[in-house]
């Protein structure tokens, strides 16, 4: 699962690139930064994806945006559903930006002793689109159709 090296934020963002290579994404990777941004298509909406390697805390954080913003009058309602939902989830959660109203599904992967293998990584990138594209049109619907704007990257 753990490949048997010193993980470093750059060793874990090769990782990712190549794991992502081998699903052939499309994806671009910060010059400065540990950090890769992609999007996949969702049942009606693409999702954004972060992965971002953190020396610090050796972790390897992977974030799916939801494509759409929470009116502020829905916020409350929807921060409800929100812990509803996470109770039914075993790995990762949903969290909202209470200033900005994005919705992201949040995994953290620790790789203090070696880097995170690619099928591990895989399988995180995998599980964390089919979470947030399974959730996506429950928590869109108790948005009205109209306090929804899309948001791109």
């Amino acid at each position: 699962m753990f490949k048997k090296k010193r993980g470093s934020a750059k060793s874990v963002k090769n990782a990712v690139c190549k794991a992502l290579d081998s699903f052939d994404y499309k994806y671009e990777i910060a010059e400065d930064e540990p950090v890769i941004y992609l999007a996949a298509n969702g049942e009606d909406l693409p999702i954004g994806m972060v992965l971002a390697a953190d020396d610090e805390h050796k972790t390897l954080n992977i974030y799916c945006r939801l494509m759409f913003e929470v009116p502020l009058s829905k916020r409350n309602e929807l921060t409800v559903e929100l812990n509803k939902i996470n109770n039914t989830i075993n790995n990762g959660s949903f969290i909202m930006d209470s200033e900005e109203g994005y919705i992201s599904f949040k995994v953290i992967q620790s790789y203090i002793d070696g880097v995170p293998s690619q099928d591990l990584i895989k399988h995180l990138i995998k599980m964390s689109f089919q979470t947030a594209d399974l959730h996506d049109g429950e928590l869109k619907e108790l948005i009205p159709g109209c306090g929804w704007e899309m948001m791109y990257r």
